[in-house]
């Protein structure tokens, strides 16, 4: 199960290294890649509204909708 989730998320088949790891570690390196990607996008979430700052105030409804913020 955690090899399908980790293929799934890198995209493609597990490197043969991770193969070799324990069900618990793959399961462990899924879920530290789930947590990571949640992170990333929230940082760039914020990065883009605090961008948006920049924007004047009149503009910056039409630039959320161009963008997709």
């Amino acid at each position: 199960m955690a090899e399908r989730t980790l293929s799934g998320q890198l995209g493609g088949p597990v490197p043969a290294g991770i193969e070799a790891l324990a069900d618990h570690e793959k399961q462990d390196l899924s879920d530290a890649l789930r947590d990571a990607r949640h992170r990333q996008a929230k940082a760039l979430a914020e990065a883009g509204e605090e961008g948006l700052k920049y924007v004047p105030a009149l503009l910056r409804g039409a630039v959320r909708r161009v963008v997709g913020l």
